[in-house]
């Protein structure tokens, strides 16, 4: 599946024209066979060979600071809710909680949760944000963490800390917004016990928690740069991964599908404002950044129609 014509359907007596692609780093078009593979994408003969040809780990790390923050934020989360489990159920996203009137509305329904003063009031839409830090286990947080740091260890440097922040952030708002969006359709639907919310988590009283969103958000931002440097996503190793995870997300059981899908379409949203030339990188990060005021708002929106949907 690919956008651009392959070479050799052209008239017969006609050569076909050699695929193009953008240069990494001066964003020159180029010839896809005098690409030259670089630390991050592929690079004109030019800008490659003023270029350091490989970097050691450690020069790795250093630019991607932000990646490495994160994923030692949601390392040392991760060992404060195995001491306090009870964390998990304090900030994890249930979403009939996020907008105004839902939890006085779980309050009235379920003996076992007493609002607060601050929830019973505006409702909880932190949850949107905190829940995307915690994790259930060692192998959640440690898929997630690894694909985190791959991830970010590729993009980070490429866009720089404001752009991938940006990215990040539409990935996480973007998989909330799918987290909440089913729950208010499943709650449409027939409730808990519909087939929607069986088939696709949409309880608008389960817990979710984890990076997934984020991540899959990198994943959908990884395939637009690639595609924007004339490379056919879906014939590299992301592009597996991508539907390998989507295949995982359907057919395993409570894994949540508006967090992974939302969280693609959140990133790979964002990516077509943010993989532009360094002169327009502030407009694209602004523009960025009201889309994710954008789809958590819509969330808390969604939110606060669960208990009408319910007949509240």
């Amino acid at each position: 599946m690919s956008d651009h014509d392959e070479p050799g359907n052209g008239p017969a007596d006609e050569p076909a024209s050699e695929p193009m692609m953008r240069c990494s780093r001066c964003e020159k078009a180029i010839p896809v066979s005098q690409a030259i593979d670089a630390p991050v994408g592929y690079q004109c003969r030019d800008c490659a060979k003023g270029a350091v040809p490989a970097r050691r780990l450690t020069d790795a790390m250093n630019h991607a600071p932000i990646t490495r923050g994160i994923v030692y934020v949601i390392g040392a989360l991760f060992i404060v809710t195995m001491a306090l489990p009870e964390s998990i159920q304090a900030f994890g996203l249930r979403p009939v909680l996020v907008g105004p009137g839902g939890p006085a509305f779980l309050e009235a329904i379920a003996n076992w949760y007493t609002a607060t003063p601050v929830g019973a009031a505006i409702g909880e839409p932190w949850l949107l944000v905190t829940s995307a830090f915690l994790h259930a286990n060692l192998m959640h947080i440690g898929f997630n963490g690894l694909l985190l740091w791959q991830l970010g260890h590729m993009l980070e440097p490429s866009l720089g800390r404001n752009r991938y922040i940006a990215l990040y952030a539409a990935g996480l708002a973007g998989g909330s917004l799918g987290v909440v969006a089913l729950a208010w359709i499943g709650a449409l639907t027939g409730g808990v016990d519909g087939v929607f919310g069986q088939i696709f988590g949409g309880n608008p009283f389960q817990i979710t928690i984890g990076a997934s969103g984020a991540v899959f958000g990198l994943m959908g931002a990884a395939m637009v740069g690639m595609r924007g440097r004339g490379i056919n996503p879906w014939k590299t190793s992301i592009g597996t991964l991508v539907l390998l995870n989507l295949a995982l997300t359907f057919f395993i059981p409570n894994i949540s599908v508006g967090g992974h899908v939302g969280g693609l379409l959140g990133g790979w949203l964002a990516a077509g404002f943010l993989f532009v030339p360094r002169e327009e990188a502030a407009r694209g990060t602004r523009i960025v950044g009201g889309l994710v005021v954008a789809m958590l708002g819509l969330a808390i929106v969604f939110s606060a129609l669960i208990p009408a949907a319910f007949g509240a």
